[in-house]
């Protein structure tokens, strides 16, 4: 489903994933065990072909967001882009389940039975604030929060907010995930302030709906919520 001008969400096992058009196509996660069909699929609706996805860019590395990860680099021979503990995580095989993704029993079953192998991959890690020559730059955030290898992307003409499971809109609201303790509360904070000075126009979330009303002083008050 296209959200936004060359930007199309797929619904992948327990999560979405996002495809970025343009010259050489980019996704956003790959979703969990099994999702790597479902992102091909919108891959052939464009018209193209899967070697034109060449990056596939990770927000983090829990199983309902890198589950399909071997699969898709395999169909595809894309360079893997994430955070330097991403590569850390996955090269020891620490792939963490998530904490909503994969919540169906289908989903759980099947992960179980299809934890990701090691792919080879060619990878790259990520600079916080790098920009990437995708639909007119996008920029690599890192923000922690929810996991110590947390990346967010704003697509910097449009102004959209790729983020993971830093936020989620729910009942039409939109909500922060920090993981456990002070330290993960912190980080989100100072993740939710930096983005909030973005002014963005819109938040595609890793779950959930996109949501676009009021974004930065939502980000605000967000952020003041967690300092409390």
């Amino acid at each position: 489903m296209q959200v936004a001008p060359g930007v199309y969400a797929i619904g992948a096992v327990g999560s979405t994933a996002y495809l970025l058009g343009g010259i050489e196509l980019t996704a956003v996660d790959a979703g969990g065990p099994g999702s790597a069909p479902r992102i091909l699929r919108q891959v052939r609706q464009l018209e193209r072909q899967p070697r034109d996805l060449t990056r596939i860019l990770l927000t983090h590395v829990d199983l309902d967001h890198v589950g399909g990860l071997p699969d898709l680099v395999e169909a595809t021979g894309a360079r893997v882009f994430a955070h330097p503990a991403a590569f850390e995580l996955l090269a020891a095989g620490r792939v963490a389940w998530g904490d909503r993704g994969l919540s169906s029993a289908w989903a759980l079953v099947r992960g179980a039975f299809t934890r990701p192998r090691r792919a080879q991959m060619a990878g790259e890690p990520l600079v916080d604030g790098m920009v990437l020559p995708i639909l007119g730059g996008l920029r690599a955030i890192f923000t922690g929060g929810h996991s110590e290898d947390h990346v967010v992307y704003f697509l910097e003409q449009s102004r959209l907010v790729l983020a993971g499971d830093l936020l989620e809109a729910r009942r039409g609201h939109l909500e922060a995930f920090p993981g456990q303790g002070a330290l993960r509360r912190e980080e989100t904070v100072i993740a939710l302030r930096r983005l909030a000075e973005l002014d963005p126009l819109g938040i595609l979330p890793g779950h959930g709906p996109v949501y676009r009303d009021n974004i930065a002083l939502r980000l605000i008050r967000l952020a003041e919520i967690l300092e409390e």
